[in-house]
């Protein structure tokens, strides 16, 4: 016996109230398919049938759909005889329903209650009601610094909406997310950064509804040196180059596994600050834009990357015209830039 499971309520009679507009408009200039109509109701009223029962049987092949054939042989029933073709295809027109393919169970079933049956309410699917929450990694950053936030969701999402808005000036920036481009259809992290210094208000939206909202405040970096500091500065150390970030004393995995033992922000933070450039070899799990992104970074990618040892860090790349293909292996020197405590990885930065 087929089961019968019909969509939302709503929609389900949004369907019933089209179906039944396109019957009087056919009707209007068709005198046999208003005839045709009225007899289907009448028989259905005389009969008592019951929508359900006369659905499964009618389907006979139990496929979900009713054939051509098959109201062919209702309608034989009703009238004693087999009827032309013409009869069946203007019936299926109430539909929009093709003779060849058939009618799809929900659109009978808003047919059969656009012609007086009443359809049990336990056919209908419940409303999936999405909520959704936003963790923000931390409520206080240093401009240029990365946030790392989290959005989870109850049930899987085809996209959701971020929206950043400055409260003081009152303007906002919109980013949309696919579920290709999340970390699981329920949950995905992201990294928000700010070379503007202010309050900053990050709300969740999915199909235009707020489902939660966080803030976080940005503080201006420290004051640049004045150029006679500078000045006298470079007199102090004899014009001494500046040199690139040193080669870490560490290796990739063994930074991972003493900042997975940290307990405390403070000290994963003291130990990424202490860190050098590492040679990172890896494969691209997922590729997301960089939220926010400061300076040359703003607008480039993060890449979900798992290095040669199995361990999974995010990385944020220069923005340039490279696209990233997942499951590609890369070669990059990083920076150890941040500690997600909420999924326990790293953050880098490609130097």
């Amino acid at each position: 016996m087929v089961e019968i499971l019909l969509p939302d309520q709503k929609v389900f009679n949004a369907n019933v109230s089209e179906i039944s507009k396109r019957i009087d408009r056919i009707s209007e200039s068709n005198t046999m398919a208003k005839l045709l109509h009225a007899n289907f109701q009448n028989w259905l009223t005389n009969s008592s049938m019951d929508p359900v029962k006369l659905t499964q049987e009618l389907d006979s092949n139990k496929d979900g759909i009713i054939s051509g054939d098959e109201f062919a042989e209702l309608l034989g029933k009703m009238t004693g005889e087999r009827p032309p073709e013409w009869v069946v295809e203007l019936v299926f027109s109430f539909v929009k329903a093709d003779v060849n393919r058939g009618i799809p169970i929900s659109d009978w079933m808003a047919f059969l209650a656009a012609s007086g049956l009443d359809v049990p309410e336990d056919l209908f699917t419940a409303p999936v009601i999405i909520t959704g929450s936003l963790l923000i990694d931390s409520p206080r950053v240093v401009s240029g610094q990365g946030i790392s936030i989290t959005a989870s969701f109850n049930e899987p999402v085809d996209a959701y909406e971020i929206r950043v808005v400055n409260v003081e000036r009152g303007d906002s920036e919109s980013f949309t997310t696919l579920q290709a481009e999340m970390d699981a259809p329920i949950l995905d992290e992201f990294l928000l950064e700010s070379d503007e210094a202010g309050e900053f208000r990050v709300e969740l939206l999915h199909m235009g509804i707020r489902l939660d909202e966080g803030s976080f405040h940005v503080e201006p970096a420290p004051e640049p040196e004045t150029p006679d500091e500078i000045e006298h500065e470079e007199e102090m150390v004899d014009d001494e180059p500046v040199v690139a970030p040193p080669q870490s004393n560490l290796g990739f995995q063994e930074l991972v596994d003493v900042l997975q033992a940290a307990r405390l922000r403070s000290d994963t933070q003291h130990i990424i600050e202490q860190e050098g450039r590492h040679d990172v070899q890896f494969t691209v799990l997922a590729s997301a834009r960089t939220l926010l992104g400061e300076g040359r970074y703003r607008n480039g990618s993060t890449l979900t990357c798992l290095s040669e040892e199995g361990t999974k860090f995010e990385l944020m790349m220069v923005a340039d015209e490279r696209e990233f293909v997942v499951n590609e292996v890369h070669h990059a020197s990083v920076a150890p830039h941040s500690w997600s405590l909420a999924l326990r990885q790293l953050v880098c930065r490609e130097v």
